[in-house]
């Protein structure tokens, strides 16, 4: 009973933010669209070269593809054989559920719930997902450190706009970061210090349920420390999901790029592009927003305006969005429903069978 009523409070949640998530969208593009006719895009749209949008697009592919291969590889290392077509499902379950949840937050536990129900021991979806999540952040914060560092006068000069936010990004990405390497080193000391903030949070009734809590942050803990001892034992592998991982990193970076190409556009680099994308990312990317919806667009008109002009500004943050973001969390919507559906339909023939 408690299993199932924790179920649905999952679901809940996800619906709750599924709502958020369209109520942010329809707000933002009111007050994009306030002073401006949809109309008066067109002739802008139709000067674009098509190319540049099908690369752009084939960056996205590639992004979920990277994942796929991480995921591959993991679980082929712990002996576990998993066709890649099924690892490429798991990471558009991933895209899905992380656009729809804050701060990205629901994408791994849908990840290992589907795993699970294609056998995948918890244990082993839960440590493949942890080392992803480790090198993911780890790659992102340190190739806006190394795009900061290589453009500096170009970048110091062209993000006042997002200052403060970018430096929240940092501060709440370099917590993470050392949370999870301290929880995975030092497990006692950092499961006494969480264990103390549960117990105050309960005290102000901010925790309802203090053993279940407890309970669950043991089951990370334990995740982090096998985590760390795979990663001693494997670091051949970890270069490997690290390269991957930039590679990934980098295709998704390169979207709005080749949006820039796609308006004959020559002026600025790729690097150029590369540095403000990167600093951007990291900026909105830790925000409890649904697929940082607002702070994205926002954001993006602030920082881009260096390279498109007043005219083109508003159509390049619309189709960079749209191919990185809008088109790719429908695509992912339609396949998760896709396997969600033969999941279940799989698990009733099983059923049946065993009366």
């Amino acid at each position: 009973m408690v299993q199932k009523s924790i179920k649905k409070d999952k679901f809940k949640n996800y619906y709750g933010s599924l709502i958020f998530m369209f109520l942010l969208i329809a707000i933002t593009f009111y007050l994009l669209f306030k002073d401006t006719s949809i109309t008066s895009l067109i002739p802008v749209i139709n000067t674009i070269n098509p190319i540049y949008l099908f690369i752009a697009f084939s960056m996205m592919c590639l992004f979920i593809i990277f994942e796929a291969y991480v995921i591959y590889i993991i679980l082929k290392n712990l002996n576990i054989k998993v066709p890649f077509k099924k690892c490429i499902g798991y990471s558009f379950i991933g895209f899905y559920f992380s656009a729809i949840t804050p701060s990205s937050s629901g994408g791994q536990p849908a990840q290992v719930y589907y795993m699970k129900k294609d056998n995948i021991n918890i244990s082993y979806s839960s440590l493949t997902l942890l080392i992803i999540a480790i090198v993911y952040q780890s790659v992102m914060l340190l190739y806006g450190l190394l795009m900061y560092l290589f453009k500096y006068t170009f970048i110091i000069n062209n993000i006042r706009g997002i200052k403060w936010l970018l430096i929240y990004g940092v501060m709440i990405n370099v917590f993470i970061i050392g949370f999870i390497f301290a929880a995975i080193f030092s497990k006692n000391l950092v499961g006494k210090f969480i264990k103390f903030i549960v117990e105050l949070l309960s005290k102000f009734k901010i925790i309802k349920n203090t053993e279940y809590t407890l309970s669950k942050i043991d089951v990370h803990l334990d995740e982090y420390a096998n985590g760390a001892n795979y990663i001693k034992n494997n670091p051949l592998l970890i270069v490997k999901v690290l390269i991957v991982t930039v590679l990934q990193i980098t295709a998704m970076y390169l979207v709005p790029y080749f949006i820039y190409k796609s308006f004959g556009l020559n002026t600025y680099g790729i690097i150029d592009v590369l540095s403000i994308q990167a600093l951007l990312t990291i900026a909105v990317s830790s925000l409890p927003l649904p697929g940082a919806v607002g702070a994205s667009e926002s954001s993006f008109m602030i920082l881009f305006k260096i390279f498109f002009s007043k005219e083109l500004l508003l159509s390049a943050m619309l189709l960079s969005r749209v191919i990185s973001f809008y088109a790719f969390l429908l695509l992912s919507s339609i396949i998760t429903i896709i396997i969600h559906i033969k999941v279940n339909g799989r698990l009733k023939i099983q059923h049946s069978h065993l009366y």
